[in-house]
């Protein structure tokens, strides 16, 4: 979980500094790590009651710190939510602007030849 919250705050940290592509290199990493929590949390499922028979209050002890897991990560997802946002509308912009600008004018239906300068045959 440790290693998770890390990552994640260093994702953050880098969204909130406007480096979205180097908070994307983050996510091969942090989707490891995600599985490994799951799967940890799958065990203590299973061996809950045997780790509190153990060791009084662990159980306890681990809610809280996964409560304390899950403020982070909403707060993740929200930065996550934003930036998306933000490379999206930039995104749009970078089209719609690409999309208004004019393409040189051509004028070459306009440009008749000038009678003076013109060949008289015969």
């Amino acid at each position: 979980m440790d290693a998770l919250l890390q990552l994640i705050e260093a994702e953050a940290e880098l969204l909130r500094a406007g480096k979205i592509f180097a908070a994307r290199e983050l996510g091969q990493r942090k989707s490891y790590y995600a599985k490994r929590y799951m799967d940890e949390l799958a065990v203590l499922g299973a061996i809950g009651q045997s780790l509190e028979d153990l060791d009084p209050g662990q159980v306890a002890r681990l809610r809280q710190r996964h409560e304390e897991f899950r403020s982070v990560l909403q707060i993740n997802l929200a930065a996550l939510a934003t930036a998306r946002a933000v490379s999206d509308s930039a995104l749009q912009a970078v089209v719609d602007n690409s999309r208004n600008l004019r393409r040189p004018e051509s004028h070459a239906e306009e440009v008749r030849p000038n009678p003076r300068f013109a060949r008289h045959a015969g």
